[in-house]
């Protein structure tokens, strides 16, 4: 048993004992714990370093994806720039190639209409005109319209707002496809209602190309019967304007109710249609697209194997060109027999006739018309169709001519059937369908006058646009500059019958030899030729010549900038080919009165 010293000692070696363990155990503790910070430590800043490296890696690779993404892109917009340029060269070469021998073929009709010649050959010559203006509206507005958009380039087309008849272009329309209307036997008429205005303001040129797309349509899906055109006053504004509604029926196939979904639903979006969708053709595309332009809109209607009628509804402005002048008194209260087995026909020339104050019957076939004859034969004068059923124009005149061999008869001729010639004598007018109301004015007051000519034949007399007075009255030494033959002798003809004897370049060198000999007020200068264009002709001229003329691009070169890089080169005027003789007329006495200002 220990006793109480030795206890204390124990005790006391104990706590000196746990003592020095205690502190060498804090230090070891300490030591541990400072390595392992250490190492915890020294781990962190290597995964740190390690992720540091990482994003740096990840960094630099953005970096170079982001440069390779900048040089791809500035390579990408360098394609898209050539490739615009390509298409706009390629668009440009196409109009210009394409207007080219349109001059030539419009220069000539426009001179074979300044000639004598007679009704029938006038007419033949102001159909070709026509259809050459469709021709040209076509490529503008559909195939370079289709090239662009499918190629995304934007045109930037503006509205052509002019003055115009509506009478005028519906007629107008309607020779476009009279051969084809004649050759498959239907009729083409139109009615104007009683509110609408006849002289319009608006885009003719857009106009005309809707209805012709729209008839187009309908003489492919009509066999027989009429393609008939309506246009109904709808409402007026406060700013000479009036909204109109167009009909464009037939009386062909028709269209199933799924069809007529499809196209309705076409029709009726808000954006311009690209492309064909399902049964709605290009024509219609086209016209959707013209009427997006023009704030108009289009629905259809439609029964099955009864016909289809097309509404197009469009705002224009009213015109305050005087009306034209009354009807001769000659015709007034004259009594006038229409024979024709289409009723729309009959019903159009009616309100024509009862409009001059005429008096009017109505016979369905030849039989009827005989019938009527024999109980009211004191007519003035009678209007028969050349093909009806039954009894056609032929078998019925000379049934009349032998009871009644005074009273004149007019034949209404399919367009491009010369079988009356066969005939002679027995028709004291020929008129060919579809029928022009001053046409029909001049030949009926003809009639009427009881002139004993066949009007068909007699030559027809027109106001000459051009006339060598011109020249007198506006005197100007002209330089032309045209590397195409037979556009030098288009010009050519124009200058002559107005009195001028213009000199004739081939290409911009040329008319620099030319212009530093002698001085010329003005310049026709073409812009595409051969050696030296004419742009680079006109800013040499800009510089060099003192004495400065009058320098007029007239170019097939038509596209959106054509005319504006034209005025910056140093030119004073633009007219496109084929050139229009008006126009022409216009921009020469325009520049003869500024050159004559300038002396």
């Amino acid at each position: 048993m220990l006793t109480g010293h030795q206890l204390f000692i124990t005790t006391g070696n104990i706590l000196l004992i746990a003592f020095y363990l205690t502190w060498w155990f804090y230090l070891v503790i300490l030591f541990v714990t400072i390595v392992f910070g250490y190492f915890y430590y020294r781990s962190k800043i290597n995964k740190l370093s390690d992720l540091i490296a990482e994003q740096q890696s990840a960094l630099l690779q953005r970096e170079e994806l982001l440069t390779y993404a900048r040089r791809n892109e500035q390579i990408a917009r360098g394609d898209a720039r050539n490739a615009n340029t390509n298409k706009n060269l390629l668009l440009s070469q196409i109009s210009h190639d394409i207007r080219t021998p349109m001059t030539t073929l419009m220069g000539m009709a426009s001179l074979l209409t300044e000639t004598t010649l007679t009704s029938e050959q006038h007419e033949y010559a102001s159909a070709i005109l026509l259809s050459g203006e469709s021709l040209l509206g076509l490529i503008n507005d559909i195939l370079m319209k289709d090239i662009i958009e499918y190629s995304k380039v934007d045109t930037g087309k503006e509205l052509d707002v002019k003055e115009f008849n509506l009478r005028n272009s519906i007629e107008e329309v309607f020779d476009v496809f009279a051969v084809n209307a004649a050759n498959a036997g239907l009729d083409l008429v139109y009615r104007i209602g009683k509110k609408v205005p006849i002289q319009l303001v608006g885009d003719n040129q857009r106009f005309r190309q809707i209805l012709m797309n729209l008839v187009e349509n309908a003489i492919r899906f009509t066999h027989k019967g009429e393609i008939h055109i309506g246009v109904k006053f709808i409402e007026a504004f406060e700013d000479n304007r009036v909204k109109l509604m167009f009909e464009v029926r037939d009386s062909g196939i028709g269209m199933s109710d799924a069809k007529i979904s499809e196209i309705s639903s076409v029709l009726m979006q808000t954006t311009p249609i690209l492309k064909t969708e399902g049964a709605t053709g290009v024509g219609l595309i086209i016209c959707k697209n013209l009427l997006m332009l023009m704030g108009g809109a289009i629905a259809v209607d439609s029964i099955e194997n009864k016909g289809t009628t097309f509404y197009v509804t469009m705002t224009f402005r009213t015109s305050a060109q005087p009306l034209s002048p009354a009807i001769s008194s000659d015709v007034r209260g004259k009594k006038v027999l229409i024979i024709d087995d289409n009723a729309s026909v009959r019903d159009m020339l009616r309100n024509r006739f009862e409009a001059w104050n005429m008096t009017v019957s109505e016979a369905g076939s030849g039989k009827q018309a005989l019938k009527m004859l024999a109980d009211k034969p004191d007519l003035d004068l009678i209007i028969t169709d050349l093909q009806m059923p039954e009894m056609d124009g032929f078998i019925l005149t000379q049934s009349i001519k032998k009871s009644y061999p005074d009273t004149p008869v007019m034949l209404l001729n399919g367009t491009g059937d010369e079988d009356y010639k066969k005939h002679p004598g027995l028709f004291s007018s020929v008129i060919n369908k579809p029928i022009r109301r001053h046409t029909l004015k001049e030949q009926v007051i003809s009639l009427i006058r009881q002139t004993g000519e066949v009007t068909s034949t007699t030559d027809h007399s027109t106001r000459q646009k051009l006339s060598v007075d011109f020249a007198k009255q506006h005197p100007l030494s002209i330089l032309v500059a045209e590397d195409d033959v037979m556009n030098q002798k288009i010009v050519g003809k124009i200058l002559n019958k107005l009195g001028y004897e213009p000199k004739i370049t081939n290409n911009g060198k040329e008319v620099l030899e030319e212009v530093s000999n002698k001085y010329y007020d003005v310049i026709l200068m073409d812009v595409q030729m051969p050696e030296m264009d004419g742009l680079e002709a006109t800013k040499m001229i800009r510089v060099c010549l003192s004495n400065q003329p009058v320098i007029i691009a007239l170019t097939a070169n038509t596209l959106q900038g054509d005319r504006e890089e034209c005025l910056r080169a140093g030119m004073d005027d633009y007219i496109s080919k084929p050139v229009n003789l008006e126009e022409l007329v216009n921009v020469l006495e325009k520049w003869a009165i500024h050159c004559s200002t300038q002396v």
